[in-house]
Order: C-alpha cells, then structure tokens, then sequence
C-alpha cells in the first residue's frame, strides 16, 4: 500500500541527523514524488516575494508566513499585470521530478490554485465580500488566475508526470469558508476548467483542501477528481467517508498532524495508523499519510512510529 511522509525543513534535518544522512529519501520510501509550482524572491531575512508580487512576512519555521501587502486594494485591476509563467524554471522543475521521481508516482502541485491565490492578492475579508458586492470582479479575477494555470499545465504536458496536484484550501474546522453556494457559483466553474484541461492531457488530479469541504465532495467527483488530500480525522468519519465515496476517491492522508502526532506516544500512533490503515485501505483508494507536513511540535519517536508500521505494512 503506497505512503508519503512529507516533512518541514526542521524535521528534515532532524531526521538527517538521526540517521546519519544528508538524505533521507530511501530512509523514508515514499511512494510519491512532488515539485512546486511556487517560486519566490528573497527580499530580506525574514521576507519574500512570489511570482505574483505578494510579499510574505515569515512568522513560523515551516509555513508560507503572512501576507505583508494588498496587489489588489479595490475591485478591480489598475495598476497590476499578471505575471506570466516561468516557463524555464517549470521546466527545470519537471526535469528534475522525473529524475528523482522514477520508479514513484509524480506530481506536479500547482499551489494558490484558485481561492487562495485570490485572497493573498486581494486580501480574505476584501474577496469574501466581493463574492457579494462585485461579483462581475470576482469571476474575472478567478478566470486570470485560471488562465495562467492553464498556461502552467500546458508547459507540464511535456513531460511524462502522472498527475497535477492542486493546493486550495478552502475548508475551516467545520464546513468551508465561502460556503457551498459561493464555492459553487465561483470556484467550481474554473475549477472544472482547470481539472479538464489536465484530464484532456492525459493527468491524474489531486486536490489539497484543510479543513472540511464535505459539502463538495458530490462536486468534486462530478467534475473529475481522483485523489483527495488532506483527509483531516478530526473533522471527517472516515467510516463513512471510505463507504460514501471510496469507490470513487483515492483518500491521501489521514494520520492528524493536528492532534495525533503532536499529543500522542509512539504506540498510540502505531495503533491509530493500522487502524486508518484497516479502513481505509479495504479495496485499494488509500495513500496512508500524515495529513501535512510534519511540523516540529512532532516528536522524532512519533515519526519513527509511523514509519515502522507503514514500511512494515503490519
């Protein structure tokens, strides 16, 4: 059965150190190998510029950080051009999955895909309201960022990946954001262009999405997707979620980097990813995986315990 252990850099380097290695990739195994989409310029020590202008201050080892400015201050597009897309630094970025990548199954993540690309550009209370006040505005800045991905996924078919993986969060603890009508009238029209395109090339698609989007799920199978991410235990009955819809979903995730791994002992972790294991991998649609990146507040003994019951397959 495939896993991914996917780790911050503090972890990464812990773990070079406990094995003794300046790389840990047959040390973990993983089944998938990834690249980003992302790419940023270094302003200052402890900021950051992306491709599309925003600057992000970095609060926190191991996360994106907050954005520090406004591209888009009122509703429409004065002043700013979208970029476009670095066709020689994706490239080199697919060359280089496919070098590290064989014999796993590659994915390329496009990140910020739709609505997260929109509100660090326009800023989260801005675009929440303009889904209501402008909504002429927000379908058009949801079609721009649509076509430079489309833009991106044109440059990927080149080359012999398996599967684009977009990165949308569009989830809180409890239901989404935006709610299902809004996702439904805004979201899900270009990101049904975005999956065809993909499909039409011969991809796989994944969707990354915190938090629970339970709501668009029915969606989200309608328009094609075949791996869902990130697969939070304490927002979903993953009972229910492996009966419901796991003859249509491959479910990637699974093991709470939320309270689990943090909280728990190693023999706890052990016995909670057999039993995610014992569920969810019942007739294949399952990559057991920690449902993020391993943060530090993750004990190196949890980490451990994951990996000897998944590589064990016990």
């Amino acid at each position: 059965m495939p896993y991914q252990l996917d780790l911050t850099e503090a972890v990464a380097e812990k773990l070079k150190q406990h094995f003794n290695t300046v790389d840990i990739s047959e040390k973990t195994g993983n089944y998938l190998a990834k690249a980003r989409n992302e790419s940023f310029t270094r302003l200052t020590a402890d900021k950051k510029e992306d491709m599309f202008g925003v600057i992000w201050q970095e609060v926190e080892t191991g996360d994106f950080g907050t954005v520090v400015n406004q591209l888009l201050p009122e509703a429409d597009f004065a002043g700013y051009s979208f970029p476009e897309p670095d066709q020689e630094l994706i490239r080199e970025k697919c060359r280089h999955l496919k070098r590290e990548g064989k014999e796993k199954f590659t994915m390329y993540t496009i990140g910020f895909s739709l609505f997260e690309r929109a509100w660090t550009m326009r800023g989260m209370e801005e675009l929440l309201m303009d889904f209501i006040r402008y909504p002429d505005f927000t379908r058009e800045l949801f079609q721009r960022i649509t076509e430079y991905n489309l833009k991106v996924i044109d440059i990927i078919a080149d080359y012999d990946i398996d599967c684009i993986f977009f990165g949308d969060d569009w989830g809180q603890q409890r239901g989404l954001i935006m709610g299902p009508k809004f996702w439904r009238k805004f979201i899900k029209p270009p990101l049904a262009r975005m999956y065809q395109a993909a499909r039409d090339k011969g991809f796989y698609l994944a969707q990354h999405s915190c938090g629970d989007v339970a709501a668009v799920f029915p969606d989200l199978i309608e328009i094609g997707l075949d791996i869902y991410n990130t697969f939070q235990p304490e927002i979903y009955d993953v009972e229910f979620m492996k009966e419901e819809y796991g003859d249509k979903l491959t479910f990637y995730g699974g093991i709470s980097t939320q309270q689990l791994l943090p909280q728990a002992t190693p023999q706890e972790v052990k016995e909670e990813t057999r039993r995610l294991i014992n569920i969810m991998a019942r007739d294949g649609g399952y990559i057991v995986a920690p449902t993020h990146d391993i943060p530090e507040d993750v004990p190196m003994e949890n980490v451990l315990a994951f990996l000897e019951i998944v590589q064990n397959q016990c």
